[in-house]
Order: C-alpha cells, then structure tokens, then sequence
C-alpha cells in the first residue's frame, strides 16, 4: 500500500483495471447486509470490510485513490464518520499511504461534497505528518468555505499549535471555541491543556485544567506530563496523587511524566519503587521512556556507575538516548573520564549521531582539552557530520521572530545589540563571568566574549524585553540546548528585570524567575 513511486494523477490505466475488479466487490458486500433488490449504499459494515480487502491485497496507490474517491461521492453520512476519517487520520494514516500528506490532499480536492468531518480529517492529516502550519492554513480556508468547525477540529487545531509553539494562535483559538460552545468536550479540553503548556504558558495550562467539567486519563496525563516538561515536579505529584484519589487508573503515559517529576524532585527511592512495583500493580509494562526516565533520575543524584549498571539491564532494546542522558550527566557532573568512554559507546550504536559529537566536545571544552576539541571537529568534517545551527524564535503580536547567533538580519539588529551589551553590563556586578572557557583558545578572550554575549536567545530575549510590557512574562523556543552561558546570563537577566523569563530548549522549559531556574542548573 505504500507503493507510491507514480502519481495516482498517471495512474489512469491501473485504476480501470482496479474498478473492474474490485467494483464487484462492493456490489457483493452491500447485497450481504441488506439483500438483493436494495439501493447501492455503503454502511460502516461495508466500510470496514472494504478496507479489510484493500489491505488484505495490498492495493497499491492506483487503487486506492479511486476507492476513496468512488466511495466519497457516492455513500451517507456513514462514510463521513467512519471510512475517509480512517483513512486519513489511523496510524498508517492515508497520508502515510500515500507517502505524503499532500497527496491526501489531492484526494480530498476531487470530492465533491465536503463536510466538516473530511475537512476536520484532512487538517488531522496535515498534523499527524507534522505539517502543523498547514493544518491551521487549512483551517482559515474551511471557514471561508462557510463550513463551522466541530469539537475535533478545533482539537486539531489546538495540538497544530502547539506543534508550532504558537501561543497567540491558540488563544485566538480559545475564543472561538467559547464562543462556539465547545469548551467543555473533553477532547477540547485535553488539547487545550496541552496546548499551554507546549507552548510555556504552564499556568494557563493549570486553570482550564481545574475548569474543565469532565476529566479522562488523557487529562490527567497531559497536566502531569506538562508540569513535569516545566521541571515542576511537586505539583506533577499533587496531580498524580488527585488522579489516584479519584479512582482513575494511570497507564504507560501517566508513569512517564511520574518518573519525570521523580528525576526534578531526586526522588531516586521512590522512583525505582514507582517502576519496579506499583506500575505492575496497574498492569504497565514498563518501557523504553520509563527506563529512560530512570536514568536520568540516577544520572542526575550524581550515580553515575548505578545508572550506567541500570542501562546494561534493561530488557529493552536501548536507543541513543538512553545511553546519551547518561552522556549529558556526565557533562553536568564533569566526570570527564566516564564520559568519554559512554561517547564511545555510543558513537559505536550510531557513528553519525551529532548529538554525541557536540557533547563530547563540550566536555573536552570544559576540560580545556582544547586537542581533543579540534580533533572532534575534524572527525565531524570528515564525516560530513554538520552540527545544527543554534535557532531562537519569539512571537511578538502575532508575528514570530527568529534569531541565530551574531543575527545582523532582524530589521532593528542595532537597538537589539544595545539591549544585549545594556543587559550584560548590568549583570557582572552581580557576578556575571562569561563562560569563555567554553569558547576555543585560539580566539582572543575579547572575541570569545563577543561570541558568547549574541547567541540567538540572547538576542530573542533582548528583543522581547524591548517589545513587550512591563512585568509581562516571555516566551522564547530554541532548537538546540541551552548552553550554561546563556543560563547564567538569563537568570540574572530575569531578576533585575523582574520578569518571568521561559526559555524551551531541546531538553525542556526552563523558567527563569527572580535569579533561579526551575531546572536548578541541571538540564
């Protein structure tokens, strides 16, 4: 079913060969449910089992177009509900199918009745292949087509903006749905609450969370998995515990953020007691993110050789970033010695993995083994291995700004320059030091200050404080992690500016208030 090398556009002789022998069939299901002399109609029976045949024999890309087609135009609202919204939206969804969700969209152009359950199945396509801007692009065009959106669609919606971090859209969004009567679905209200906290904004997250009438274990899970992302673990537990107290039942996801909220809390005894006993008592079988979630627990309390020990026993098979979180503690902890041989390890699981190269020289950079640096970044030459470009966004009044290291490109680069050294000026009397030992030796010490004072979310938080008002919390994402310079900067930054500072990186939200980060300087 995957076979889509040719367009279905080309396709023309492979799908006449396809109705002439599968046409007979859909006649023979409808005759097998409702007898011979009644009208042609497709009914979820005759759905489902039309599916069962095309998987069963494979159809390749020619035959199932027409089939969503043929069936579109010609059945009941059955098919709305049950057959396009299976094809586009299930795992090995229809834009998986079709290898990609624009060509599920070339499907759905050609029907001619639209609804907004197919229009709601399209967008979710767009999301599930993590074309999350076309999904809400999709959105706006459904609208001007006259077609209401229904409580699943604005599910969809809400998660593509999370997807994006697009905290302003979801808002907007949030209005809509109260307008339109839809906040109390519990479908809309679990994305809702994810949707603040993907995108920072925990508190917002907290209140619909305690608003909402009706509660499901997907609820529970996305409260508790969003505070434990924040680093809040207390509160992840109160939520864990409330959960329990109300008879619902936690499962593979719920324990995934528990053990999250253990490793930010410590709580190495009760974390291992989580995952050796009472997740059993649930019936859940602990897997690959619970073990890692354990390691980093270890990792994290300093023990370093128990979690390399907890790794080698785990009967799962391992991906790198199990072995990688043990890697970054090393980093943290800065056990040179241990960390670079789990680097080996781990370049000997996946000799391109990046991730692996950047840390390692990190730590080398810390060590100020300043050889080894250099021959990290031959052998990434060597390899063609390209270390991503650090990347910082911010959205101010609807319109996101991004930002990379040393940006001269954003229209108002001088006045955020001026912020960024105003900034740094203010912060050395509180004990500000650039981390220049960070930076390669043969750079002098005053360009290798330079370098680190423009680093993309310097930059996005210079333009933030300069554009938003007083007191008002920001919001900046970043592709890569954080690196500490940036993270001893901002704490400071946080404080003399008294504001609420929240910075997500590849690992997590870091929130920066009065001085401190919820991280507590491990990340």
């Amino acid at each position: 079913m995957k076979n889509s090398n040719k367009s279905y556009e080309t396709d023309t002789h492979e799908e006449h060969n396809f109705w002439k022998d599968f046409k007979p069939w859909i006649i023979i299901c409808v005759k097998l449910e409702h007898g011979p002399n009644c009208p042609f109609k497709v009914t979820p029976f005759v759905v489902l089992l039309l599916w069962g045949l095309a998987a069963a024999v494979a159809l390749p890309l020619g035959g199932v177009v027409p089939l969503a087609i043929f069936v579109a135009n010609n059945t009941c609202d059955y098919l709305d509900k049950i057959f396009l919204s299976f094809l586009f939206t299930t795992s090995g969804s229809f834009g998986v199918i079709v290898d990609e969700a624009f060509n599920a969209r070339k499907v759905f152009d050609r029907l001619q009745v639209r609804n907004v359950v197919l229009w709601t199945a399209i967008m979710d396509a767009y999301f599930q292949n993590g074309c999350f801007e076309e999904a809400l692009n999709l959105f706006s065009e459904m609208k001007l087509d006259d077609i209401s959106p229904n409580e699943f669609t604005f599910a969809v919606m809400l998660n593509s903006s999370a997807g994006l971090s697009a905290l302003s859209h979801g808002h907007v969004l949030y209005g809509e749905i109260e307008k339109s009567g839809f906040k109390d679905h519990v479908i809309v209200g679990n994305a809702l609450i994810n949707m603040y906290a993907k995108c920072g904004n925990i508190e917002a997250a907290s209140k619909v969370f305690s608003e909402v009438m009706y509660r499901d274990s997907i609820t529970w899970n996305v409260m508790i998995c969003g505070y434990s992302h924040h680093g809040l673990g207390k509160e992840a537990m109160a939520v864990f515990q409330d959960m329990l107290a109300v008879g619902e039942c936690p499962n593979y996801v719920t324990f995934v953020g528990v053990l999250s909220a253990c490793s930010h809390l410590g709580l190495v005894k009760e974390g291992l007691y989580f995952l050796n006993q009472f997740m059993r008592q649930f019936g859940v079988e602990p897997g690959l993110e619970h073990y890692t979630c354990v390691v980093g627990l270890l990792s994290k309390a300093g023990l370093l050789d128990e979690a390399e020990k907890f790794l080698r026993s785990i009967p799962v098979k391992l991906d790198v970033i199990a072995w990688r979180t043990l890697l970054s503690a090393c980093h943290v902890h800065r056990n040179y010695v241990f960390g670079r041989r789990i680097a080996g390890l781990l370049l000997e699981m996946d000799p391109n993995d990046v991730g692996t190269y950047a840390l390692l020289s990190n730590i080398y950079a810390k060590a100020k083994r300043w050889d080894e640096v250099v021959k990290i970044r031959k052998l990434m030459r060597e390899r063609n291995i390209k270390k991503e470009p650090g990347v910082s966004w911010i959205e101010i009044r609807n319109v996101t700004h991004v930002f990379v290291s040393e940006d001269c490109e954003h229209p108002e680069s001088s006045q955020i320059y001026e912020k960024v050294k105003e900034l740094l000026a203010k912060i050395k009397p509180l004990g500000y030091v650039p981390d220049v030992a960070s930076v390669l030796h043969d750079v002098e010490e005053e360009q290798k200050e330079d370098y680190l004072s423009y680093h993309s979310e310097k930059l996005a938080i210079a333009y933030g404080l300069m554009q938003t008002p007083l007191k008002a919390p920001i919001w900046v994402f970043k592709n890569l992690r954080m690196c500490e310079d940036c993270h001893s900067a901002v704490k400071l930054i946080s404080k003399i500016t008294n504001r609420m500072i929240i910075v997500r990186d590849a690992n997590r939200f870091h929130r920066f208030q009065n001085g401190c980060c919820s991280c507590a300087d491990y990340w």
